[in-house]
């Protein structure tokens, strides 16, 4: 998070602009555009389910979730396959998934497919909230390389997702950046020794010949993932949906246009009317997966929620660079911001060299894209700086000439992030949704959003603690025994003392003091 808190208190950008800034993050986000910027990863739609949409919307639902990215997807899981089983042939399904556009067309359609935690904001974490609360939440995120990889191969999706372990090589180029992080690793290591026996530094005469980076100063390297983020989200709910055929309904361009409080004084446990643009559903429990769009439906969480923009793009690797995809990620940390990157292994979709980042880069170092949500342009500076990187990062003599345009696809994605830098997980109070009533036992609105750009390393293990909260909650729901949140970060949770603290202030001039 402090790159946000520099980028709103840096003098060099007019106030005018960072108050602009500001008050996008206070605006409604609006819906999902219906003109997005054309992702590589959405190439191939998955035949069944990229607009799956049955012929009559359901009218009831126990949990309809909003959003088909990897977080909707990880709680859809969890609910299917721990929640009671089905009493009635015809009861109202179990999990109802609302998307606004194609499934899965939006952040997790866009981004990286980098599982990667460097774990460089982990001397921030202990000096803000103990030692403790931050080996939790390393070892939360570290989890998730493991987490993904064994539910790709689960469910024989390893081949086609391109999952793989992979060492990331975090690449610093000049000596105070290095030395710094070589502070961050030193302190690492020693909290988390079981953790990090896979991280090592790499001085500027140990870093080998091969790994093409003839001006880095210095590599922190480490193990990390890669994937195909789209395949992996469609193809586990193919298989969910057809394990679960009447419980798993899933309804693609289907916008939520508002959630309501069905009729006073009417009995039902069906306590909320969800309106779309096809029709109504009502449901028990309703789940927000909408991430940089979260404070269209729930209001109060702008200024606690808020969009950024970022770019990423599909480029051909030179002529002579070696395939390095089933080795290595990067991330390449500059003097203002960073990129990262990862390779596709040889296959059907080319070895495409996918890149992002260029934040920094951007107009006003970035402010224009604070508080941006939609997905629909590009940044004509960071398409700049994307498209010549990489030939000056690896060295032209390692990388060679490129036949025909280097830069396949270039598009945008909305990340969001939150006031403190944490994600919010949990149930919503009525004091934030004006929605519903507190009762111990029956239907609630959720929240599972704001990974503040770092969603694979955060979403999946967030999704599964928000299902077990949810059938903890719900004794008509709750099959298994297993609720143990032990593992799972306070911080992340939604509390009322955190709704009333973490917001971002409303006016420019007093934001050096409450960042």
């Amino acid at each position: 998070m402090s790159f946000v808190q520099a980028l709103l208190s840096n003098a060099a950008i007019p106030v005018e602009d960072r108050q602009q800034a500001l008050n996008r993050a206070y605006s409604d986000p609006g819906l999902p555009t219906a003109n997005p910027t054309s992702s590589f990863w959405l190439r191939s739609p998955h035949p069944e389910l990229a607009q799956a949409q049955s012929a009559e919307l359901p009218s009831e639902a126990e949990v309809v979730i909003i959003g088909s990215g990897v977080t909707g997807t990880s709680i859809a899981r969890t609910l299917l396959e721990s929640r009671k089983p089905r009493k009635e042939a015809k009861a109202r399904p179990a999990v109802v998934i609302l998307e606004a556009r194609d499934v899965c067309s939006g952040a997790t359609g866009r981004n990286g497919g980098h599982i990667l935690e460097t774990a460089e904001e982990f001397t921030y974490l202990e000096a803000s909230h103990g030692l403790e609360a931050a080996k939790k939440a390393m070892r939360f995120r570290l989890a998730h390389l493991q987490e993904i990889l064994k539910t790709a191969d689960e469910y024989g999706l390893t081949e086609e997702t391109q999952a793989r372990k992979v060492q990331f090589l975090s690449v610093y180029f000049d000596e105070r950046t290095w030395e710094e992080a070589l502070f961050r690793l030193r302190r690492l290591k020693e909290c988390l020794p079981e953790e990090t026996v896979e991280w090592r530094a790499y001085e500027k005469n140990e870093i080998p010949k091969e790994f093409c980076l003839p001006r880095a100063r210095g590599i922190v390297a480490g193990p990390a993932g890669a994937i195909w983020p789209y395949r992996f989200v469609t193809g586990l709910l193919a298989h969910l949906r057809r394990e679960f055929p009447q419980d798993l309904v899933i309804e693609a361009n289907t916008p939520v246009t508002a959630v309501r409080d069905v009729t006073p004084g009417e009995a039902t446990s069906l306590r909320y009317s969800v309106e779309t643009t096809r029709g109504t559903i009502r449901a028990r429990h309703v789940v927000h997966c909408t991430n940089a769009h979260v404070g269209h439906l729930i209001p109060e969480l702008r200024g606690r929620i808020y969009p950024i923009r970022g770019q990423m793009s599909a480029q051909t690797p030179g002529s002579k660079f070696r395939n390095q995809g089933a080795e290595h990620s990067w991330l390449f940390n500059y003097d203002r911001g960073f990129d990262y990157l990862t390779q596709l292994p040889q296959s059907e979709a080319g070895e495409m060299m996918m890149l992002g980042g260029g934040f920094a880069q951007g107009e006003g170092g970035g402010i224009a894209d604070f508080g941006v949500s939609t997905d629909s342009e590009l940044s004509l500076y960071i398409d700049i700086h994307l498209s010549g990187a990489l030939s000056a990062v690896f060295g032209r003599e390692n990388w060679g000439s490129v036949p025909g345009p280097s830069v396949e696809k270039m598009w945008t994605g909305n990340m969001a992030f939150s006031a403190d830098g944490f994600p919010w997980v949990g149930q919503l109070p009525v004091s934030l949704t004006k929605r519903g009533q507190k009762e111990e036992g029956h239907g609630a609105e959720w929240i599972s959003a704001a990974f503040s750009g770092e969603g694979m390393v955060m979403a999946w293990l967030c999704g599964k603690a928000l299902a077990t909260m949810l059938l903890a909650h719900d004794d008509e729901l709750l099959e298994t025994e297993s609720t143990d949140l032990s593992w799972f970060p306070e911080q992340m949770l939604v509390t009322e003392e955190r709704i009333k603290e973490c917001v971002l202030p409303r006016d420019i001039n007093d934001i050096s003091s409450s960042l």
